[in-house]
Protein backbone atom coordinates (compact mmCIF):
# COMPACT_ATOMS: atom_id res chain seq x y z
CA UNK A 1 0.00 0.00 0.00
CA UNK A 2 1.12 3.75 -0.59
CA UNK A 3 1.94 5.13 2.42
CA UNK A 4 3.37 8.63 1.92
CA UNK A 5 4.13 10.57 -0.95
CA UNK A 6 6.79 13.77 -1.02
CA UNK A 7 6.53 16.15 -4.52
CA UNK A 8 9.01 18.97 -4.87
CA UNK A 9 8.67 21.55 -7.28
CA UNK A 10 6.71 19.85 -9.32
CA UNK A 11 4.34 22.18 -11.28
CA UNK A 12 2.22 24.25 -9.16
CA UNK A 13 3.75 22.38 -5.74
CA UNK A 14 6.45 23.98 -4.43
CA UNK A 15 6.84 20.98 -1.77
CA UNK A 16 3.84 18.88 -0.62
CA UNK A 17 4.52 15.68 1.93
CA UNK A 18 1.16 13.16 2.62
CA UNK A 19 1.05 10.10 4.32
CA UNK A 20 -1.74 7.75 3.32
CA UNK A 21 -3.43 5.06 6.05
CA UNK A 22 -5.35 2.15 5.39
CA UNK A 23 -8.99 2.08 3.82
CA UNK A 24 -10.90 3.63 1.54
CA UNK A 25 -9.18 8.11 1.38
CA UNK A 26 -10.74 10.59 -0.71
CA UNK A 27 -9.15 13.72 -1.81
CA UNK A 28 -11.34 16.58 -2.65
CA UNK A 29 -10.80 20.31 -3.52
CA UNK A 30 -11.72 23.03 -5.61
CA UNK A 31 -11.20 22.89 -9.18
CA UNK A 32 -8.29 24.30 -10.16
CA UNK A 33 -6.37 23.48 -6.81
CA UNK A 34 -3.94 20.42 -8.34
CA UNK A 35 -6.06 17.82 -7.50
CA UNK A 36 -4.95 16.27 -11.02
CA UNK A 37 -1.25 17.42 -10.78
CA UNK A 38 -1.52 15.48 -7.48
CA UNK A 39 -2.00 12.45 -9.83
CA UNK A 40 -0.02 13.44 -12.50
CA UNK A 41 2.88 13.71 -9.82
CA UNK A 42 2.12 9.80 -8.70
CA UNK A 43 1.88 8.90 -12.54
CA UNK A 44 5.81 10.46 -12.67
CA UNK A 45 7.05 8.76 -10.17
CA UNK A 46 5.35 5.67 -11.55
CA UNK A 47 7.14 6.01 -14.57
CA UNK A 48 5.14 8.38 -16.48
CA UNK A 49 7.63 10.76 -19.21
CA UNK A 50 8.10 14.16 -18.30
CA UNK A 51 10.02 17.22 -19.07
CA UNK A 52 11.21 20.27 -17.61
CA UNK A 53 7.81 22.04 -17.94
CA UNK A 54 7.01 20.96 -14.74
CA UNK A 55 9.34 22.45 -12.67
CA UNK A 56 7.79 25.15 -10.14
CA UNK A 57 11.36 27.03 -10.16
CA UNK A 58 13.16 26.77 -13.22
CA UNK A 59 16.87 26.09 -11.79
CA UNK A 60 16.05 23.06 -9.43
CA UNK A 61 15.72 19.98 -10.21
CA UNK A 62 11.66 18.26 -9.76
CA UNK A 63 11.61 15.55 -6.93
CA UNK A 64 8.90 12.98 -6.51
CA UNK A 65 9.15 10.01 -3.98
CA UNK A 66 6.26 7.50 -2.92
CA UNK A 67 6.91 4.49 0.19
CA UNK A 68 5.13 1.69 -0.55
CA UNK A 69 4.64 -1.24 2.05
CA UNK A 70 5.16 -4.28 0.53
CA UNK A 71 2.83 -7.21 1.49
CA UNK A 72 2.91 -9.30 -1.57
CA UNK A 73 6.09 -12.17 -0.70
CA UNK A 74 6.79 -12.99 -4.12
CA UNK A 75 7.97 -9.14 -5.15
CA UNK A 76 10.99 -10.57 -3.79
CA UNK A 77 11.88 -12.47 -6.63
CA UNK A 78 11.63 -9.24 -8.51
CA UNK A 79 14.56 -7.56 -6.47
CA UNK A 80 16.54 -10.74 -6.74
CA UNK A 81 16.37 -10.80 -10.39
CA UNK A 82 16.91 -6.89 -10.74
CA UNK A 83 19.78 -7.16 -8.06
CA UNK A 84 17.86 -4.79 -6.10
CA UNK A 85 17.69 -5.14 -1.99
CA UNK A 86 14.18 -5.81 -0.66
CA UNK A 87 12.94 -3.99 1.87
CA UNK A 88 8.98 -4.18 3.48
CA UNK A 89 9.36 -0.54 2.76
CA UNK A 90 9.86 0.09 -1.10
CA UNK A 91 10.93 3.93 -2.06
CA UNK A 92 10.55 4.92 -5.65
CA UNK A 93 11.91 8.16 -6.34
CA UNK A 94 12.46 9.76 -9.85
CA UNK A 95 14.08 13.43 -10.53
CA UNK A 96 14.21 15.54 -13.58
CA UNK A 97 16.93 17.70 -13.32
CA UNK A 98 16.80 21.84 -15.32
CA UNK A 99 18.62 20.30 -18.12
CA UNK A 100 16.17 17.74 -18.58
CA UNK A 101 18.33 14.59 -17.53
CA UNK A 102 15.82 12.18 -15.46
CA UNK A 103 16.85 9.13 -12.85
CA UNK A 104 14.75 6.79 -11.41
CA UNK A 105 15.20 4.87 -8.21
CA UNK A 106 14.46 1.76 -6.21
CA UNK A 107 15.37 2.06 -2.83
CA UNK A 108 18.21 4.68 -3.41
CA UNK A 109 19.50 2.22 -6.14
CA UNK A 110 19.73 3.95 -9.83
CA UNK A 111 17.33 1.79 -12.71
CA UNK A 112 15.90 2.09 -15.70
CA UNK A 113 12.83 3.83 -16.22
CA UNK A 114 11.88 0.04 -17.47
CA UNK A 115 12.09 -1.64 -14.33
CA UNK A 116 10.63 1.10 -12.50
CA UNK A 117 7.57 0.57 -14.28
CA UNK A 118 7.68 -3.27 -14.27
CA UNK A 119 7.55 -2.78 -10.05
CA UNK A 120 5.23 -0.14 -9.62
CA UNK A 121 2.62 -1.64 -11.95
CA UNK A 122 2.42 -4.32 -9.02
CA UNK A 123 1.98 -1.49 -6.41
CA UNK A 124 -0.54 0.68 -7.27
CA UNK A 125 -2.92 0.71 -10.15
CA UNK A 126 -4.55 4.46 -11.51
CA UNK A 127 -7.50 4.64 -13.01
CA UNK A 128 -8.50 7.68 -14.45
CA UNK A 129 -11.38 8.96 -17.07
CA UNK A 130 -9.09 8.01 -19.53
CA UNK A 131 -9.01 4.84 -18.15
CA UNK A 132 -12.51 4.31 -19.02
CA UNK A 133 -11.93 5.12 -22.82
CA UNK A 134 -9.66 1.38 -22.15
CA UNK A 135 -12.76 -0.49 -22.05
CA UNK A 136 -13.79 -0.08 -25.02
CA UNK A 137 -11.28 -1.64 -26.55
CA UNK A 138 -11.33 -5.26 -27.19
CA UNK A 139 -7.77 -6.31 -26.15
CA UNK A 140 -8.07 -4.71 -22.60
CA UNK A 141 -11.47 -6.78 -22.45
CA UNK A 142 -9.96 -9.51 -23.20
CA UNK A 143 -7.32 -9.13 -20.31
CA UNK A 144 -9.84 -8.52 -17.66
CA UNK A 145 -11.06 -12.10 -18.32
CA UNK A 146 -7.76 -13.17 -17.92
CA UNK A 147 -6.75 -11.18 -14.61
CA UNK A 148 -10.53 -11.99 -13.06
CA UNK A 149 -9.74 -15.79 -14.06
CA UNK A 150 -6.30 -15.90 -12.99
CA UNK A 151 -5.12 -17.85 -16.25
CA UNK A 152 -1.98 -15.36 -16.37
CA UNK A 153 0.08 -19.10 -16.23
CA UNK A 154 -2.17 -20.61 -19.12
CA UNK A 155 -1.58 -17.29 -21.05
CA UNK A 156 2.19 -17.46 -20.15
CA UNK A 157 2.68 -20.92 -21.24
CA UNK A 158 0.64 -19.91 -24.54
CA UNK A 159 3.14 -16.59 -25.28
CA UNK A 160 6.13 -19.11 -24.48
CA UNK A 161 4.88 -21.25 -27.66
CA UNK A 162 4.33 -17.88 -29.64
CA UNK A 163 7.27 -16.34 -29.05
CA UNK A 164 9.31 -19.05 -29.42
CA UNK A 165 7.26 -19.61 -32.39
CA UNK A 166 7.84 -16.14 -33.98
CA UNK A 167 11.56 -16.91 -32.95
CA UNK A 168 12.34 -19.64 -35.17
CA UNK A 169 10.10 -18.30 -38.11
CA UNK A 170 11.85 -14.79 -37.79
CA UNK A 171 15.22 -17.13 -37.96
CA UNK A 172 13.56 -19.24 -41.05
CA UNK A 173 12.86 -15.71 -42.82
CA UNK A 174 16.42 -14.51 -42.21
CA UNK A 175 18.17 -17.76 -43.58
CA UNK A 176 16.07 -17.91 -46.58
CA UNK A 177 16.37 -14.08 -47.88
CA UNK A 178 20.41 -14.78 -47.04
CA UNK A 179 20.00 -17.89 -49.02
CA UNK A 180 17.42 -16.76 -51.46
CA UNK A 181 17.01 -19.36 -54.13
CA UNK A 182 17.06 -16.61 -57.02
CA UNK A 183 20.42 -15.90 -55.55
CA UNK A 184 21.95 -18.84 -55.29
CA UNK A 185 21.19 -20.01 -58.87
CA UNK A 186 22.50 -16.95 -60.60
CA UNK A 187 26.04 -17.45 -57.91
CA UNK A 188 25.75 -21.24 -59.23
CA UNK A 189 25.58 -19.85 -62.97
CA UNK A 190 28.70 -17.33 -61.81
CA UNK A 191 30.67 -20.38 -60.68
CA UNK A 192 30.30 -22.78 -63.08
CA UNK A 193 30.78 -19.69 -65.94
CA UNK A 194 34.34 -19.24 -64.27
CA UNK A 195 34.85 -22.91 -63.77
CA UNK A 196 34.13 -23.51 -67.33
CA UNK A 197 36.24 -20.92 -68.26
CA UNK A 198 39.25 -23.32 -66.39
CA UNK A 199 41.37 -20.36 -65.66
CA UNK A 200 44.80 -20.33 -64.56
CA UNK A 201 47.19 -17.52 -63.59
CA UNK A 202 49.27 -15.71 -66.06
CA UNK A 203 47.27 -17.32 -69.39
CA UNK A 204 46.41 -13.82 -69.90
CA UNK A 205 49.64 -12.19 -70.46
CA UNK A 206 51.28 -15.69 -72.00
CA UNK A 207 48.43 -14.79 -74.72
CA UNK A 208 48.86 -11.43 -75.29
CA UNK A 209 52.56 -12.48 -76.13
CA UNK A 210 51.58 -14.96 -78.52
CA UNK A 211 48.71 -12.68 -79.68
CA UNK A 212 51.48 -9.97 -80.74
CA UNK A 213 53.41 -12.42 -82.32
CA UNK A 214 51.08 -14.37 -84.67
CA UNK A 215 49.15 -10.93 -85.52
CA UNK A 216 53.00 -9.30 -86.85
CA UNK A 217 54.58 -12.64 -88.27
CA UNK A 218 54.98 -11.37 -91.68
CA UNK A 219 56.97 -7.90 -90.05
CA UNK A 220 59.22 -11.11 -87.91
CA UNK A 221 59.44 -12.93 -90.66
CA UNK A 222 60.78 -10.23 -93.32
CA UNK A 223 62.95 -8.78 -89.73
CA UNK A 224 64.64 -12.42 -89.54
CA UNK A 225 65.33 -12.55 -93.22
CA UNK A 226 67.06 -9.05 -93.30
CA UNK A 227 69.03 -9.73 -90.33
CA UNK A 228 70.52 -13.29 -91.36
CA UNK A 229 70.54 -11.76 -95.16
CA UNK A 230 73.01 -8.72 -93.65
CA UNK A 231 74.99 -11.33 -91.57
CA UNK A 232 76.10 -13.94 -93.68
CA UNK A 233 74.19 -13.62 -97.23
CA UNK A 234 74.63 -10.66 -98.31
CA UNK A 235 77.53 -9.58 -100.98
CA UNK A 236 78.70 -7.04 -98.50
CA UNK A 237 77.78 -9.25 -95.56
CA UNK A 238 79.09 -8.75 -91.99
CA UNK A 239 80.44 -12.45 -91.70
CA UNK A 240 82.25 -12.18 -94.87
CA UNK A 241 83.61 -8.44 -93.74
CA UNK A 242 85.13 -9.86 -90.45
CA UNK A 243 86.69 -12.92 -92.22
CA UNK A 244 88.38 -10.78 -94.45
CA UNK A 245 89.21 -9.23 -91.26
CA UNK A 246 90.52 -12.16 -89.35
CA UNK A 247 91.92 -12.97 -92.99
CA UNK A 248 94.49 -10.21 -92.19
CA UNK A 249 95.01 -10.94 -89.16
CA UNK A 250 96.28 -14.17 -89.36
CA UNK A 251 98.72 -12.78 -91.94
CA UNK A 252 100.17 -10.51 -89.45
CA UNK A 253 100.83 -13.57 -87.10
CA UNK A 254 103.05 -14.75 -88.93
CA UNK A 255 105.08 -11.80 -88.75
CA UNK A 256 104.21 -10.47 -85.28
CA UNK A 257 103.07 -13.19 -82.99
CA UNK A 258 101.58 -10.92 -80.02
CA UNK A 259 98.58 -10.38 -82.77
CA UNK A 260 97.79 -14.40 -82.57
CA UNK A 261 95.74 -13.69 -80.09
CA UNK A 262 93.33 -11.12 -81.85
CA UNK A 263 92.80 -13.59 -84.56
CA UNK A 264 91.56 -16.21 -82.09
CA UNK A 265 88.76 -13.60 -80.36
CA UNK A 266 88.34 -12.75 -83.97
CA UNK A 267 87.54 -16.28 -85.17
CA UNK A 268 85.77 -16.85 -81.75
CA UNK A 269 83.30 -14.13 -83.00
CA UNK A 270 83.19 -14.86 -86.53
CA UNK A 271 82.06 -18.29 -85.21
CA UNK A 272 79.55 -16.69 -82.95
CA UNK A 273 77.91 -15.16 -85.24
CA UNK A 274 78.03 -17.88 -88.21
CA UNK A 275 75.63 -19.84 -85.58
CA UNK A 276 73.18 -16.80 -85.04
CA UNK A 277 73.16 -16.44 -88.28
CA UNK A 278 72.18 -19.71 -88.08
CA UNK A 279 69.51 -19.63 -85.20
CA UNK A 280 68.04 -16.49 -87.14
CA UNK A 281 67.36 -18.68 -90.10
CA UNK A 282 65.33 -21.48 -87.95
CA UNK A 283 63.52 -18.57 -86.49
CA UNK A 284 62.74 -17.15 -89.80
CA UNK A 285 61.57 -20.48 -90.78
CA UNK A 286 59.46 -21.28 -87.51
CA UNK A 287 58.18 -18.09 -87.83
CA UNK A 288 54.51 -18.88 -89.48
CA UNK A 289 50.40 -17.34 -89.09
CA UNK A 290 48.27 -19.75 -88.38
CA UNK A 291 44.88 -17.79 -88.84
CA UNK A 292 43.11 -20.58 -86.61
CA UNK A 293 45.05 -19.63 -83.45
CA UNK A 294 44.91 -16.35 -83.94
CA UNK A 295 41.16 -16.71 -83.41
CA UNK A 296 40.86 -18.76 -80.74
CA UNK A 297 43.73 -16.86 -78.87
CA UNK A 298 41.09 -13.57 -79.92
CA UNK A 299 38.32 -15.10 -78.27
CA UNK A 300 39.63 -16.40 -75.56
CA UNK A 301 41.10 -12.77 -74.44
CA UNK A 302 37.59 -11.77 -75.36
CA UNK A 303 36.41 -14.22 -72.72
CA UNK A 304 38.96 -13.36 -69.95
CA UNK A 305 38.13 -9.53 -70.28
CA UNK A 306 34.54 -9.91 -70.58
CA UNK A 307 34.66 -11.95 -67.13
CA UNK A 308 37.13 -9.35 -65.92
CA UNK A 309 34.87 -6.45 -66.47
CA UNK A 310 31.70 -8.67 -65.91
CA UNK A 311 33.43 -9.21 -61.93
CA UNK A 312 35.44 -6.26 -61.50
CA UNK A 313 38.05 -6.68 -61.15
CA UNK A 314 42.10 -6.66 -62.98
CA UNK A 315 43.36 -10.11 -64.11
CA UNK A 316 42.80 -13.76 -63.89
CA UNK A 317 44.04 -14.01 -59.89
CA UNK A 318 40.99 -11.94 -59.14
CA UNK A 319 38.46 -13.95 -60.96
CA UNK A 320 40.38 -17.15 -59.61
CA UNK A 321 39.66 -15.53 -56.07
CA UNK A 322 35.49 -14.79 -57.29
CA UNK A 323 35.63 -18.44 -58.18
CA UNK A 324 36.60 -19.28 -54.63
CA UNK A 325 34.33 -16.43 -52.78
CA UNK A 326 31.48 -18.51 -55.19
CA UNK A 327 32.27 -21.89 -54.06
CA UNK A 328 32.25 -20.94 -50.10
CA UNK A 329 28.52 -19.38 -50.81
CA UNK A 330 27.57 -22.45 -52.67
CA UNK A 331 28.67 -24.61 -49.73
CA UNK A 332 27.00 -22.52 -47.27
CA UNK A 333 23.66 -22.35 -48.98
CA UNK A 334 24.05 -25.99 -49.37
CA UNK A 335 25.03 -26.76 -45.37
CA UNK A 336 21.68 -23.36 -44.91
CA UNK A 337 19.42 -26.08 -46.67
CA UNK A 338 20.24 -28.90 -43.95
CA UNK A 339 19.30 -25.68 -41.17
CA UNK A 340 16.36 -24.75 -43.34
CA UNK A 341 14.75 -28.25 -43.01
CA UNK A 342 15.50 -28.36 -39.27
CA UNK A 343 13.82 -25.09 -38.77
CA UNK A 344 10.73 -25.80 -41.02
CA UNK A 345 10.32 -29.40 -38.91
CA UNK A 346 10.95 -26.77 -35.23
CA UNK A 347 8.56 -24.45 -36.51
CA UNK A 348 5.85 -27.54 -37.44
CA UNK A 349 6.11 -29.02 -33.55
CA UNK A 350 6.17 -25.52 -31.71
CA UNK A 351 2.92 -24.30 -34.08
CA UNK A 352 1.31 -28.18 -32.86
CA UNK A 353 2.42 -26.70 -29.65
CA UNK A 354 0.99 -23.13 -29.73
CA UNK A 355 -2.39 -24.32 -30.87
CA UNK A 356 -2.76 -26.76 -28.29
CA UNK A 357 -1.90 -24.12 -25.66
CA UNK A 358 -4.62 -21.71 -27.61
CA UNK A 359 -7.15 -23.66 -26.89
CA UNK A 360 -6.14 -24.62 -23.24
CA UNK A 361 -6.57 -20.98 -23.26
CA UNK A 362 -9.49 -20.32 -24.94
CA UNK A 363 -11.06 -23.75 -23.11
CA UNK A 364 -9.98 -21.53 -19.51
CA UNK A 365 -11.29 -18.50 -20.66
CA UNK A 366 -14.97 -20.03 -21.28
CA UNK A 367 -14.67 -20.99 -18.11
CA UNK A 368 -14.73 -17.90 -16.29
CA UNK A 369 -17.04 -16.37 -18.47
CA UNK A 370 -20.38 -17.35 -16.62
CA UNK A 371 -19.22 -16.28 -13.00
CA UNK A 372 -17.60 -13.38 -14.30
CA UNK A 373 -20.67 -12.42 -16.48
CA UNK A 374 -22.53 -12.52 -13.15
CA UNK A 375 -20.59 -10.98 -10.81
CA UNK A 376 -20.69 -7.98 -12.86
CA UNK A 377 -24.22 -7.62 -13.72
CA UNK A 378 -24.36 -7.73 -9.75
CA UNK A 379 -22.19 -5.16 -8.99
CA UNK A 380 -23.88 -3.18 -11.85
CA UNK A 381 -27.10 -3.48 -10.37
CA UNK A 382 -25.55 -2.17 -6.99
CA UNK A 383 -24.72 0.93 -8.60
CA UNK A 384 -28.12 1.56 -10.23
CA UNK A 385 -28.30 -0.68 -13.72
CA UNK A 386 -31.54 -2.35 -12.32
CA UNK A 387 -31.45 -4.28 -15.54
CA UNK A 388 -28.24 -4.15 -16.65
CA UNK A 389 -27.34 -7.35 -19.28
CA UNK A 390 -23.58 -7.92 -19.76
CA UNK A 391 -22.64 -10.57 -22.00
CA UNK A 392 -19.02 -11.58 -23.08
CA UNK A 393 -18.21 -13.09 -26.11
CA UNK A 394 -14.80 -15.09 -27.13
CA UNK A 395 -14.52 -14.49 -31.03
CA UNK A 396 -11.89 -16.60 -33.01
CA UNK A 397 -8.86 -14.58 -34.59
CA UNK A 398 -5.52 -15.24 -36.00
CA UNK A 399 -2.61 -16.16 -33.47
CA UNK A 400 -1.09 -12.91 -31.70
CA UNK A 401 0.50 -12.23 -28.50
CA UNK A 402 -3.03 -12.74 -26.08
CA UNK A 403 -4.06 -15.56 -27.18
CA UNK A 404 -6.49 -16.82 -30.84
CA UNK A 405 -9.31 -14.93 -29.11
CA UNK A 406 -10.72 -11.31 -29.27
CA UNK A 407 -13.36 -10.47 -26.74
CA UNK A 408 -16.23 -8.84 -26.80
CA UNK A 409 -18.86 -6.94 -23.99
CA UNK A 410 -21.86 -6.60 -25.13
CA UNK A 411 -24.00 -4.51 -22.69
CA UNK A 412 -27.30 -3.36 -22.10
CA UNK A 413 -28.92 -1.12 -19.74
CA UNK A 414 -32.64 -1.64 -20.27
CA UNK A 415 -34.82 -4.44 -20.63
CA UNK A 416 -35.81 -6.14 -23.82
CA UNK A 417 -33.30 -4.60 -25.39
CA UNK A 418 -30.29 -6.67 -27.36
CA UNK A 419 -27.24 -6.28 -25.91
CA UNK A 420 -24.94 -4.33 -28.57
CA UNK A 421 -20.89 -3.82 -28.05
CA UNK A 422 -20.30 -1.61 -25.07
CA UNK A 423 -18.16 1.25 -26.81
CA UNK A 424 -21.62 1.60 -29.28
CA UNK A 425 -24.01 1.93 -26.62
CA UNK A 426 -22.79 2.71 -23.21
CA UNK A 427 -23.01 6.34 -21.81
CA UNK A 428 -20.19 7.85 -20.02
CA UNK A 429 -22.15 7.57 -16.70
CA UNK A 430 -22.52 3.96 -17.63
CA UNK A 431 -18.93 3.25 -18.89
CA UNK A 432 -18.21 4.49 -15.66
CA UNK A 433 -19.80 2.10 -13.88
CA UNK A 434 -18.78 -1.11 -15.32
CA UNK A 435 -15.22 0.27 -14.89
CA UNK A 436 -15.62 0.26 -11.28
CA UNK A 437 -17.37 -2.91 -11.55
CA UNK A 438 -14.62 -4.62 -13.10
CA UNK A 439 -11.90 -2.76 -10.64
CA UNK A 440 -14.14 -4.27 -7.22
CA UNK A 441 -14.57 -7.98 -9.74
CA UNK A 442 -10.26 -7.79 -10.31
CA UNK A 443 -9.45 -6.35 -6.75
CA UNK A 444 -11.68 -9.05 -5.16
CA UNK A 445 -9.77 -12.05 -6.91
CA UNK A 446 -5.74 -10.42 -7.34
CA UNK A 447 -5.72 -8.21 -4.19
CA UNK A 448 -4.49 -5.38 -6.21
CA UNK A 449 -1.83 -3.61 -3.25
CA UNK A 450 -3.66 0.17 -4.00
CA UNK A 451 -6.35 1.75 -6.68
CA UNK A 452 -6.37 5.38 -7.15
CA UNK A 453 -9.43 6.74 -9.07
CA UNK A 454 -9.00 9.88 -10.28
CA UNK A 455 -12.08 11.59 -10.87
CA UNK A 456 -14.07 8.18 -12.07
CA UNK A 457 -17.25 9.79 -10.75
CA UNK A 458 -17.82 12.82 -13.25
CA UNK A 459 -21.22 13.13 -14.47
CA UNK A 460 -22.60 10.59 -11.99
CA UNK A 461 -25.68 11.71 -10.28
CA UNK A 462 -25.79 12.03 -6.30
CA UNK A 463 -27.81 8.62 -5.89
CA UNK A 464 -25.12 6.80 -8.35
CA UNK A 465 -22.60 8.39 -6.76
CA UNK A 466 -23.73 6.90 -3.30
CA UNK A 467 -23.56 3.36 -4.34
CA UNK A 468 -20.22 3.77 -6.07
CA UNK A 469 -18.92 5.19 -2.80
CA UNK A 470 -20.55 1.54 -1.35
CA UNK A 471 -18.29 -0.71 -4.06
CA UNK A 472 -15.03 1.78 -3.42
CA UNK A 473 -15.79 0.90 0.73
CA UNK A 474 -16.23 -2.93 -0.48
CA UNK A 475 -13.08 -2.58 -2.46
CA UNK A 476 -10.99 -1.18 0.03
CA UNK A 477 -11.95 -4.21 2.83
CA UNK A 478 -9.13 -5.73 0.27
CA UNK A 479 -6.51 -3.08 -1.01
CA UNK A 480 -5.98 0.20 -0.24
CA UNK A 481 -8.07 2.60 -2.16
CA UNK A 482 -7.62 6.52 -2.87
CA UNK A 483 -10.21 8.41 -4.77
CA UNK A 484 -10.20 12.43 -5.70
CA UNK A 485 -13.62 12.96 -6.13
CA UNK A 486 -16.27 16.04 -6.58
CA UNK A 487 -18.79 13.99 -4.93
CA UNK A 488 -20.20 14.32 -1.21
CA UNK A 489 -21.71 11.20 -1.67
CA UNK A 490 -18.37 9.17 -1.89
CA UNK A 491 -16.24 11.97 0.12
CA UNK A 492 -18.79 11.15 2.92
CA UNK A 493 -17.79 7.47 2.90
CA UNK A 494 -14.30 7.26 3.48
CA UNK A 495 -11.91 6.48 6.41
CA UNK A 496 -9.96 9.26 5.37
CA UNK A 497 -10.21 12.94 3.67
CA UNK A 498 -7.57 15.28 2.44
CA UNK A 499 -8.04 18.56 1.33
CA UNK A 500 -5.91 19.45 -1.96
CA UNK A 501 -5.75 23.30 -1.61
CA UNK A 502 -3.71 26.89 -3.21
CA UNK A 503 -2.25 29.56 -1.12
CA UNK A 504 -0.43 32.80 -2.70
CA UNK A 505 2.22 35.15 -1.11
CA UNK A 506 0.93 37.82 -3.78
CA UNK A 507 3.97 36.89 -6.06
CA UNK A 508 3.38 33.07 -6.49
CA UNK A 509 0.74 30.29 -5.81
CA UNK A 510 1.69 26.83 -4.68
CA UNK A 511 -0.22 23.72 -4.21
CA UNK A 512 -0.51 21.38 -0.86
CA UNK A 513 -2.35 18.80 0.66
CA UNK A 514 -3.78 17.98 4.55
CA UNK A 515 -5.69 15.50 6.24
CA UNK A 516 -9.23 16.75 7.80
CA UNK A 517 -9.94 16.29 10.94
CA UNK A 518 -13.52 15.28 12.08
CA UNK A 519 -14.77 18.84 12.33
CA UNK A 520 -13.15 20.02 8.98
CA UNK A 521 -14.26 17.19 7.16
CA UNK A 522 -17.55 17.49 8.58
CA UNK A 523 -17.69 21.09 7.04
CA UNK A 524 -15.88 20.39 3.92
CA UNK A 525 -18.39 17.64 2.92
CA UNK A 526 -20.97 20.45 3.73
CA UNK A 527 -19.36 23.01 0.98
CA UNK A 528 -19.49 20.18 -1.36
CA UNK A 529 -22.83 19.80 -0.72
CA UNK A 530 -23.71 23.84 -1.08
CA UNK A 531 -21.99 24.46 -3.98
CA UNK A 532 -19.06 26.22 -1.49
CA UNK A 533 -20.83 27.70 1.55
CA UNK A 534 -21.17 26.01 4.53
CA UNK A 535 -25.08 26.39 6.42
CA UNK A 536 -27.05 25.00 8.20
CA UNK A 537 -28.73 22.81 5.74
CA UNK A 538 -25.64 21.77 4.35
CA UNK A 539 -24.00 20.85 7.89
CA UNK A 540 -27.33 18.86 8.62
CA UNK A 541 -26.94 17.26 4.82
CA UNK A 542 -23.26 16.10 5.53
CA UNK A 543 -23.96 14.98 8.52
CA UNK A 544 -26.91 12.68 7.02
CA UNK A 545 -24.36 11.67 4.29
CA UNK A 546 -21.30 10.61 7.03
CA UNK A 547 -24.26 8.96 9.27
CA UNK A 548 -23.38 5.15 7.55
CA UNK A 549 -19.80 5.71 8.87
CA UNK A 550 -21.18 6.96 12.06
CA UNK A 551 -20.75 3.67 13.64
CA UNK A 552 -18.23 1.84 12.47
CA UNK A 553 -14.73 1.75 10.36
CA UNK A 554 -15.57 0.52 6.55
CA UNK A 555 -19.18 0.58 7.22
CA UNK A 556 -19.01 -2.55 9.81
Amino acid sequence: MLLQLTVRNYTIIRQLAVRFGEGFSVITGETGAGKSVLTDAIAFVLGQRADTSVLYDKSQKSYVEAVFRIEDPSLSAFFTENDLDFEEECILRREITPQGKSRNFINDTPVPLSTLRQLSERLIDIHSQHANLLLRKKQFQLQLIDRYGHLQPALENYRQHFLALQELQGELQRLQAENNTQDIDYISFLYNELESAHLSEGEQQSLEDEWEQLTHAEEIKQWLYEAGHSLDEADDSLIGGLQQVQHRMQQTTRYRPTTGELSERMESVIIELKDIAAEIRNEQESVQYDPERAENIRQRLNLLNTLQQKHRVQDEAGLLQKAQEFRQKLQKAEESSGTEQRLLKQIAERRKQLEEAAEHLHSERQKVLPELQEALRQKLIQLQIPNAQLQIDLIPTTFNESGSDEAQFLFSANTGMTPQPLAKIASGGEISRVMLAVKAMISMKNLLPTILFDEIDTGISGEVSAKMADVMRDLSRNCQVIAITHQPQIAARADSHYLVFKESDGMQTQSDIRILSGTERREAIARMVGDGAVTGTSLQMADALMQPCANGKKGE
